[in-house]
């Protein structure tokens, strides 16, 4: 067994617990198919993994059968490459696996741990317990290990067996054992087991038809006894009796973790009963979707709760913390409570709550955590579903002592301000009107623990809370840091919004500057057509015969070639007439103001009028005044390659 052992790579304890973040931060193509590089943080430790659309497939069927709907995009066969496509299903992964990580049944599972995390999570953890559970049961001559009762229980390192008694030895020859036989069967069973060490009580004070279950767990981040002082402490656990409190049967430990046997409940936890759900049931199924869940009564909640707080301030009057308190460590046998588990102080594994209560810098000595933790039992007795936040926003439908009761351990401001002792709560004026005292047994409290242990348990205490304190500060950090990005993008988007307005702006006062100056050509072409249609039928008039150029021939002109500026008044203007040009004089007052606009506009005309002065019969300078006449106002007129 010591060969296959050690082939489980023994590392640091991780709190799984602790809460992961997951960001899509690029998408890469690699040999044809496109993957998604993910970045990964818990704490202050960060790395990436790569996925397929494919791995994303496998995790949603993996988590199908908690019966929650979760948002997986769809497949795609054709056009699956497109950059489109591809930063489009990008969002929709991220949005998926933010939906996985947000919920505690989902993000606590181990298809959810084994994608994010690979490195920590690959190992067969059902292997390695099935093993240390052998190698803990192997010379015990009472109990053995069954079948494996599947995941249960929310605990990745926690595996649950059926286990049956042995039967009796027989033997037909009687040997008188030698003293040193005796010594050793003594040695034996007090628990030396080759590596392990085991301590049972007599299997004949145990019900026989009751059902017997035994829970492997390994070690957490905050187990600070040392191996060979574990030993009298689980003794001392052995020895623990209390009405409130579920006994051990079996406690035996390795370098691994610990065995525990204790009775296994039909009726299963609180948490079944509130959910309505088979005990046997794996751990997604019987709490991801309930298909029904129900509230217990007042009275119920009052009488439970009272002897709850009964068990703790027993616990604590004796030097020993739970510290691990929530419905599924919660039996209910013929109106009784019973709380298990007891034993995970000891071996530091995290508890339930305590994603919760590391939001909150007051809540970190051992007590004031049973307190906050007997909150939120408290709220889910009363309302039939559990807290999915860290303090009560409001309370509603409960009596007023109840919601004063809730309000004390669970509002924002007890958070803050600080939280009720247990005895403090057991005084409460809710137990007073609503428990009914229970029913007196014969069994008597009785926990001893020694000096020296108790000493350890204190100094274990210390080291767990300064972990929480450290873990609080992180937190903190974290969240400030959170809230100064946030502040960033905002004030980015904000510049940003600045700029865009500005932007939208000026293109608009271009635009409308555009439309003005357009217009304004318009307006010009027009003035400029209705002048050179004057001038042309007062050459016509004066020509006689009917040789002049009329107002229809003008419109045909400045179809083909660009229309001739008109002249100003005063000056003079000459027409070709059958090989001779006409001149003449324009009158002052012809078209005075319309050729004041055109002549505000442009100087070419005057110039061009002034080289037909110089050389009026010369056909050159009537040439080159054709020329500068088609170089006025090019941006709005088309240009026509002349026929001259």
């Amino acid at each position: 067994m010591a060969i296959f052992a050690s082939r489980y790579e023994r590392k640091l304890p991780i709190d799984d617990t602790e809460a992961i973040s997951c960001e899509i931060a690029t998408v890469e193509e690699v040999d044809g198919h496109t993957e998604y590089l993910l970045r990964v943080q818990r704490g202050n430790s960060c790395w990436n993994v790569l996925h397929r659309y494919n791995d994303f497939n496998k995790l949603h069927q993996s988590l199908r059968i908690s019966g929650i709907d979760l948002p997986l995009p769809g497949k795609r066969i054709f056009g699956n490459m497109r950059p489109d496509f591809i930063a489009e299903r990008k969002e929709a992964l991220q949005v998926y696996i933010n939906t996985i990580l947000m919920n505690p049944i989902l993000a606590s599972s181990l298809p959810a741990k084994r994608f994010v995390d690979p490195e920590s999570y690959s190992q067969s953890f059902h292997d390695h317990a099935l093993q240390n559970a052998l190698l803990c049961l192997r010379n015990d001559t009472v109990w053995a290990l069954g079948a494996t009762m599947g995941a249960i229980g929310w605990r990745l390192r926690k595996h649950y067996f059926k286990v049956t008694t042995k039967p009796p030895e027989k033997s037909s020859n009687k040997l008188v054992k030698s003293g040193s036989q005796t010594q050793q069967s003594k040695h034996f069973a007090s628990g030396s087991n080759g590596g392990s060490h085991s301590i049972s009580i007599d299997a004949g004070s145990v019900d026989p038809n009751a059902e017997m279950v035994a829970e492997w767990l390994e070690y957490g981040p905050d187990k600070y006894v040392e191996e060979k002082e574990m030993n009298g402490v689980l003794k001392s656990l052995m020895g623990l009796q209390h009405p409130h409190i579920e006994s051990i049967v079996l406690a035996a430990n390795t370098e691994n973790g610990c065995l525990f046997i204790r009775k296994f409940h039909k009726h299963g936890t609180l948490k079944d009963v509130l959910c309505m759900a088979t005990p046997k049931n794996p751990f997604l199924s019987k709490y991801g979707n309930p298909k029904g869940r129900t509230a217990l009564s007042m009275k119920q909640v009052a009488t439970y709760g009272k002897q709850i707080l009964d068990a703790l301030i027993f616990l604590h009057s004796k030097g020993y913390a739970y510290g691990h308190l929530h419905s599924g460590n919660i039996v209910i046998v013929d109106d009784c409570v019973k709380l298990l588990d007891v034993e995970n102080h000891l071996l530091g594994v995290p508890a339930f709550y305590r994603p919760f209560f590391v939001q909150h810098s007051k809540i970190h000595a051992i007590e004031t955590i049973d307190v906050y933790c007997f909150g939120h039992v408290l709220f889910e007795m009363a309302m039939g579903y559990p807290l999915q936040e860290s303090v009560v926003r409001q309370i509603t439908e409960c009596p007023e002592a109840l919601k004063s009761l809730l309000e004390s351990i669970l509002s924002k401001e007890a958070c803050k301000a600080g939280l009720p002792t247990l005895d403090q709560l057991m005084g409460h004026r809710f137990f007073t009107q609503y428990a009914t005292e229970s029913a007196s047994t014969a069994e008597k409290p009785h926990f001893k623990l020694s000096l020296n242990a108790k000493e350890l348990l204190r100094q274990a205490a210390v080291k767990s809370e300064n972990r929480l304190r450290d873990e609080q500060k992180s937190v903190k950090n974290q969240k400030r840091i959170v809230r100064v990005q946030e502040l960033m993008s905002s004030e980015e988007e904000k510049r940003k919004s600045k700029q865009k307005a500005k932007l939208e702006h000026k293109q608009s006062k271009l635009k409308q500057q555009g439309s003005l100056q357009a217009s304004n050509g318009r307006l010009s072409l027009v003035a400029a057509t209705a002048v050179a249609s004057t001038s042309a039928a007062a050459v016509g008039g004066s020509g006689g015969g009917g040789v002049g150029l009329s107002t229809a021939d003008s419109f045909n002109r400045s179809d083909s070639t660009p229309e001739e500026p008109p002249i100003l008044a005063g000056h003079k203007t000459h027409t070709t007439i059958g090989g001779q040009t006409a001149r003449q004089e324009l009158p002052s007052s012809s078209s005075g103001a319309v050729g004041a606009s055109v002549e505000r506009q442009t100087s070419t005309p005057n110039m061009a009028s002034e080289d037909a002065e110089a050389g009026e019969d010369d056909e050159p300078t009537r040439s080159a005044l054709l020329e500068s006449i088609c170089k006025f106002n090019r941006g709005s007129l088309r240009k026509v390659r002349s026929n001259d």
